[in-house]
């Protein structure tokens, strides 16, 4: 591949724009970047196989003898490493991390032509892994959907008043579409509520989580959305007392019914959501992210067209969302099993069941439906034994107790069907477990990838909707960690408002809710402990430990300098720390001014 263009990003263009070791080795680096490898999906359903490997492949390190291409000193390197080793500064050549240690052994590799940073003081700190988000996403937040968020919208009057002047620069007949994060009224919007804005233009709306969307009563006519529309598997439309369609639908399945009508946005829109998103996560210091739900194959193409075509300096894997049976054979038929340095395919996601209102839970809750998980079970394992057998990994989504039970029977039924090494499987989000859940994540070596930042949104919230006799199974990430199951850490952006590591760190911490009261505190992480889990916690959940996630020598140079030290900055502060500088493998893709 070409070498990719150094990217200084600012500050201001970031706000206008949305005793050291040396040693020799064969890891994966190298400054010049990596082979692209394209593994052509089975025109068959496959045997089982071990044959994708899960960890990318990459062009072999040149040898890291020699004076430095790029060292940083004088900082506070916080290095994640197994002893979470504390050093002044780090040397990097080709990409990779060439050395760490004291001040004067690293000035030991300076050359002639080696670029030196003074981080004076600061703390430096592996690049931020966010291993669950929506990436392109976040794009298309900005300019597919309309933005009805605080604190512009709190109200519902609020959102009509924001919606009407929407509908005043549409052409009648167009579709009005946006987005809020909820309402002081606490419920949803009907099509009661949307139908005053405009009789002329067809409106759909979403919660900002992405599990519930709200349209009004041209939409539903376009739909063909009647008393008579039956629920979708998986899926609940909103109705009133005599059964009329009130406008509101539960679960991605329902949510289809409609959104199938709406124009679709183009692959070249997709590519410039993500372009347009690396600066913003390059700025709060991610280097790499895990995009765990791509819905549909001419996403999963952008995607990797993007990096074919070297348009990414973050580091991207997605993974391929099943939301229909019929995407299975998609799964196994029409994925480009593609890698590269910068952009790789990396396996499969499942939502099992939606947000706090439709978890899929053993026992009865107070929101929509707790009985209905989004696939018919047997379904839902046989699809994950298939694509077990694809190498690659699996995602499922879970809010429920009885949708992570689900899941992992279906793990453990493929598993021990082709028990090939460490397939690495994963739960997102696990809300709600019960205990003996934590054992079997263990035994199985699943994955479990949570956010802590929605407990600033839920964690009010949660109790009311599963009751206080289980509000303290409520994401339990100390159970986790003590147990010894691998934890990662992500925003799960744009469906909370905040994306940023810092938050994600201090919730992790303080576990607060919006009204500052802590949900669960002896769930409470250290800081130490968030941070591992942030890097190499998020680079374990991809296969990548052995690459990124610390500051060791071999491993890519894919760094972050932090303005004030997270290990002893005050909570209120810690979610609020600028990133000073990031770096992709030793080049700087944002430097603040």
């Amino acid at each position: 591949m070409k070498k990719q263009p150094s990217r200084r990003i600012t500050r201001r263009q970031f706000l206008i724009g949305a005793g050291a070791t040396l040693v020799g080795t064969t890891l994966a680096c190298n400054r010049g970047r990596g082979i692209a490898t394209t593994v052509s999906a089975p025109t068959t359903t496959p045997t089982p196989t071990t044959a994708h490997s899960p960890t990318p492949t990459i062009t072999p390190t040149p040898s890291l003898e020699g004076p430095a291409d790029l060292v940083l000193l004088n900082g506070k390197v916080i290095t994640v490493d197994a002893a979470d080793t504390i050093a002044q500064a780090v040397a990097i050549k080709n990409g990779c991390i060439q050395a760490v240690g004291s001040d004067e052994a690293i000035r030991a590799l300076v050359g002639p032509e080696t670029e030196t940073v003074d981080l004076a003081g600061r703390s430096l700190t592996p690049g931020l892994i966010d291993a669950h988000n929506h990436f392109q996403v976040m794009g298309l937040m900005n300019g597919y959907y309309v933005p009805l968020m605080p604190p512009e919208v709190r109200t519902l009057a609020e959102l009509q008043a924001k919606l009407q002047e929407t509908v005043a620069q549409t052409p009648p007949g167009e579709w009005v579409k946006g987005y809020y994060l909820g309402l002081a009224e606490g419920r949803l919007p009907t099509r009661h509520d949307l139908d005053p804005i405009s009789s002329e233009h067809p409106i759909w709306l979403m919660q900002q989580g992405g599990h519930y969307g709200s349209a009004n009563s041209l939409a539903l006519q376009i739909a063909g959305i009647t008393a008579d529309t039956p629920n979708p598997p998986g899926g609940q439309i909103g109705r009133e007392a005599n059964g009329e369609p009130n406008g509101v639908f539960y679960n991605h399945r329902a949510m289809d019914l409609v959104r199938r009508y709406i124009p679709a946005y183009t692959p070249e829109m997709v590519h410039e959501n993500i372009v347009s998103t690396q600066p913003i996560f390059a700025a709060v210091g991610v280097t790499s992210f895990q995009d765990n739900n791509v819905r549909g194959v001419d996403m999963i193409r952008a995607y990797l067209e993007t990096g074919k075509r070297g348009d990414m300096y973050l580091r991207g894997a997605v993974y391929f969302t099943l939301e229909w049976p019929k995407d299975l054979d998609r799964a196994l038929n029409q994925m480009e099993h593609y890698q590269d340095e910068f952009m790789r395919f990396a396996g499969f996601k499942f939502l099992l069941d939606g947000q706090a209102l439709m978890a899929y839970c053993h026992e009865p809750h107070n929101g929509v439906r707790w009985d209905m998980p989004t696939w018919e079970p047997q379904t839902f394992k046989d699809a994950v034994r298939k694509l077990h057998d694809t190498g690659l990994q699996i995602c499922v989504h879970c809010i429920g107790d009885a949708a992570v039970d689900l899941t992992l029977d279906a793990y453990e039924e493929a598993m021990n069907a082709n028990p090939r090494p460490d397939p690495r499987h994963r739960i997102e989000h696990a809300i709600l477990t019960q205990a003996h859940s934590t054992q079997r994540m263990k035994d199985l070596g699943v994955v479990v990838s949570t956010q802590p930042a929605f407990i600033r949104i839920g964690g009010a919230y949660w109790p009311g909707v599963f009751g206080p006799e289980r509000a303290d199974r409520l994401m339990v990430t100390r159970e986790w960690l003590e147990s010894g199951v691998h934890l990662a850490l992500g925003s799960d952006a744009p469906t909370g408002p905040w994306y940023t590591p810092q938050m994600t760190l201090a919730e992790a911490v303080a576990r607060v809710d919006r009204n500052n009261q802590q949900l669960e505190p002896d769930q409470a992480l250290t800081i130490q402990e968030a941070l591992r889990a942030h890097t190499m916690g998020s680079a374990y959940a991809a296969h990548e430990e052995n690459i990124k996630g610390s500051i060791e020598v071999g491993k890519l140079a894919d760094l972050a300098v932090w303005s004030e030290d997270p290990y002893t900055a005050p909570l209120q502060r810690l979610w609020q720390i600028p990133i000073e500088m990031t770096l992709v493998g030793g080049e700087i893709v944002y430097k603040a001014v």
